[in-house]
Order: C-alpha cells, then structure tokens, then sequence
C-alpha cells in the first residue's frame, strides 16, 4: 500500500513517519512539505491513503492549504473514494470536511504516542485490501451436462484428452 503524507512541519511529519511505517502492509511512504510535489507524486503512483494537515502554508492567512490539496484530489477519478485523514490542529471543521472532501477522518493534534492514528490507519488499510478488485484474470467458460464452469488458465496443469473426452488438471 502507498501512502502520501503532506505535512509542513518537519517534526510533526518525522513523527507520522515513524507511525505510517509501523502499520501493516506499508510498500511506501511519500512525505512532502509543499503542495506541489505532493500532487506530482499522487500522479505519478497510485496512493491508497492520503495523511494531510490542513495548514501546511503557515505563512499565508487563512489557511486552509490542506483542503484545497484535498479538493483537487477529489477532482481525479482514481481518486474520488481514495480515504483521507486530516491530522491538524485547527477545530471546529470536521463537518465541512466530512461533507465536502468526504474524508475518512479528522484527527487533532497533537499525536501523541499515535496510538489512535496508528489504529485509524489500520483500519482505512484493511478496508482497501478488502475492496481492492482482483486483476483480470484469463479463463475459459466450459458448459457440460447443463452446468456452467469457469476454468482459470492459470490454475491449469495440463488438458489430457482420452478417448474422446477432455479432461483439465487444475491446481486444486
């Protein structure tokens, strides 16, 4: 699984670093302080979670870099569903997000030990390898005595045929 964090703060993003990579089924892990090579590496792989603070431009006022990050994730189709936690320290907008981004969660900081981060992590995680769609696989169709089957060719061993009647040697 890949996961994007965005975080400008270099202590806080070390920390979620740290957490992220201790969660199963981790294969990477993109960090980045700025929008813009955040949303090149969104482009570029394809990420099963995005870890986002809302403020990540603190120099600008009324900031909320995060959401508009977000937003224009949300305007990809291969990311429309993709889950988003916001880890932020702003209150108070979990119902926009929640409405608006569709974000899985909002979780304040700070993160503490990452307990619960670690667990909501987990969580987004394994609900994604649930619903991952099996890639293609080639088979052949095969109806005998009124019943259809379906013969993945990667399970076949061998076809024997004897006296006029085919028979499959399959894995299983």
């Amino acid at each position: 699984m890949n996961i994007l964090v965005l975080d400008s703060n270099k202590k806080s993003r070390n920390a979620l670093l740290r957490i992220v990579k201790s969660c199963y089924g981790v294969s990477n892990v993109f960090a980045f302080a700025h929008r813009k090579e955040a949303l090149i590496c969104a482009t570029d792989n394809r990420i099963d979670l995005f870890l986002i603070d809302i403020v990540f431009e603190a120099d600008k006022s009324n900031n909320n870099s995060g959401i508009k990050f977000a937003d224009s994730l949300r305007r990809y189709d291969l990311y429309k569903l993709t889950p988003i936690i916001f880890i932020t320290s702003l209150a108070g907008l979990e119902g926009e997000l929640l409405k608006r981004i569709h974000c899985y969660d909002y979780i304040e900081k700070p993160i503490g030990d990452g307990r619960l981060i670690r667990t909501c992590i987990n969580e987004v995680l394994e609900a994604v390898e649930m619903c991952r769609i099996p890639e293609k696989r080639e088979y052949i169709p095969l109806r005998y005595a009124g019943i259809g089957y379906i013969i993945y060719l990667d399970e076949v061993i061998y076809f024997e045929n004897r006296r006029g009647t085919l028979y499959i040697h399959t894995v299983d």
